[in-house]
């Protein structure tokens, strides 16, 4: 285990240099989905794609952050987050250079799909960090800066890839990543404590093959069949033949890690049903996030009329809102307990989301000015509240695989949704949607506004029984 901070230098320089790094893992990891996501429209068309296919581009980074990050959680409590973290830049930041040099549409995904790995990486150490360095009266607010870095790639992510779609080309969004990761790097070699020779697990080399194996393959083919099942066909042998697989793969993978001695998914972290009732919200609102800011940028230009430059600053609304809010909730979640946060924020997110699909074909700027900013609040006082209880409730030396359950459900719940919603809204989508901007049918894209209104209902149900029941502190820890 590795040396657990003072509170007063959790508060001190070693702390904050810490959360820099951390922040940073997370920053990266966020920036790079909401930079593309924005960028979409302009890759599948200067690429001459679809959108069904383009929107690969998303999901091999997701589904490769799904399978990795808890094999990288797990290795991160064998070999030491220092470790485990510098290889993750180094990674991501050399998948981002073929990222952007990719001569063609099936190389761009292959360095999407390493992308995906650093990441998975980065994503398991940077909540980890605060687990593994912070007393746990000072991890709400470690948890709350970090949560906020991750606003801050996602707020960055949506006005500069439009700006460098736009005035550059879409390439630059991967090459922005060569100079921050080069940065982190070196943050994270230069700051970090040294990890321990001997840790609490054994040093094996990554645990499970075969349970990583099953998981992506069950992600895989069960997003493969959802994204093609709006234009095949629900009923057609593909797609069910597909969907019956997936559960097949995925019922396998249960059976395997229930018997497997040193399993992926660690089961006895989810015996606690207050933390299956948190993680099932999780998964609900990273749907809901994930569609949500997928159909975004087509909305606001297909529907609003607006330009990429535009889009991109008034998707900076919802994450500039979830910066305010996440250091803050994080903070007041160490003084009040989760539950209020967490159920609140779902439901207002709920309420805007109404709002939303409610006021769509109605013109005003201010309309989505209203609902992105409402959204923002109530993603940002869920997130942090959500993630402190789950690290709470596991124990010191399964901090790593914690939070690599965290990320593992939240990633899976992204791409989900995202194809959940672009099968709902792609009949909407004009062949040439830069020509044809503002003049979009809107009935498509108000029924991907209701898929994620139903999405953070689920959240926010899940949330309020989460919180039932219990003190808000862990037995064997002092809060």
């Amino acid at each position: 285990m590795a040396r657990m901070l003072s509170e007063t230098d959790a508060k001190g320089r070693s702390g904050t240099m810490i959360l820099i790094g951390a922040g940073c893992a997370a920053f990266m990891n966020i920036l790079d989905s909401t930079i593309v996501t924005v960028s979409l429209p302009t890759i599948t068309q200067d690429l001459a794609v679809d959108t069904g296919f383009g929107v690969a581009v998303l999901l091999a980074y997701t589904v490769m952050l799904a399978g990795a990050v808890l094999p990288m959680g797990r290795t991160a409590d064998r070999w030491g987050i220092r470790r485990v973290m510098m290889a993750g830049f180094a990674l991501f930041t050399a998948s981002s250079l073929v990222c952007g040099l990719a001569p063609s549409f099936p190389v761009l995904v292959f360095g999407r799909l390493l992308q995906g790995i650093g990441g998975g990486m980065l994503s398991a150490t940077s909540l980890a960090a605060v687990g593994y360095y912070f007393p746990p009266e000072s991890r709400g607010r470690g948890i709350g800066m970090v949560s906020a870095a991750s606003a801050v790639g996602a707020a960055l992510g949506a006005p500069l890839g439009g700006f460098l779609s736009e005035f550059l080309g879409w390439r630059f969004i991967f090459l922005v990543n060569i100079p921050v990761g080069v940065a982190a790097f070196w943050i994270v070699s230069r700051y970090f404590p040294a990890d321990p020779s001997s840790l609490s697990l054994p040093r094996r080399a990554i645990a499970d093959l075969p349970g990583i194996g099953l998981s992506v393959a069950a992600l895989a083919v069960f997003l493969i069949a959802l994204n093609r099942g709006a234009t095949i066909g629900w009923f057609s042998p593909f797609i069910a033949g597909g969907l019956a697989l997936a559960a097949v793969l995925l019922a396998v993978f249960i059976v395997h890690e229930r018997r497997c001695p040193d399993p992926l998914l660690d089961l006895d972290l989810l015996s606690d049903t207050r933390l299956c009732l948190a993680n099932l919200a999780n998964v609900c609102t990273s749907m809901m996030i994930g569609g949500f800011l997928f159909l975004m940028p087509f909305y606001l230009i297909a529907v609003s009329g607006l330009g990429q430059s535009a889009t991109g600053g008034f998707l900076l609304i919802v994450s500039g809102a979830y910066i305010l809010m996440s250091p803050l909730t994080g903070r007041l979640s160490d003084r009040i307990g989760n539950r209020l946060l967490t159920t609140g924020g779902m439901t207002l997110a709920a309420a805007a989301l109404a709002f939303a699909a409610a006021a769509t074909g109605f013109t005003g700027l201010w309309i989505p000015v209203v609902f992105l900013a409402l959204v923002g609040i109530g993603y940002g006082t869920y997130l942090a509240p959500n993630n402190r209880q789950i690290l709470l409730f596991a124990p010191e030396e399964k901090q790593g695989a914690a939070s690599g359950i965290i990320r593992f459900f939240f990633y899976i719940g992204q791409p989900v949704g995202v194809v959940l919603v672009e099968s709902v809204i792609r009949r909407g989508i004009p062949t040439d949607l830069l020509a044809e901007a503002g003049r979009a049918e809107t009935g498509p894209f108000q029924a991907g506004l209701l898929v994620c209104l139903t999405l953070a209902a689920l959240s926010a149900g899940f949330s309020f029984f989460a919180g039932r029941g219990r003190k808000d502190s862990h037995p064997d820890r002092r809060e």
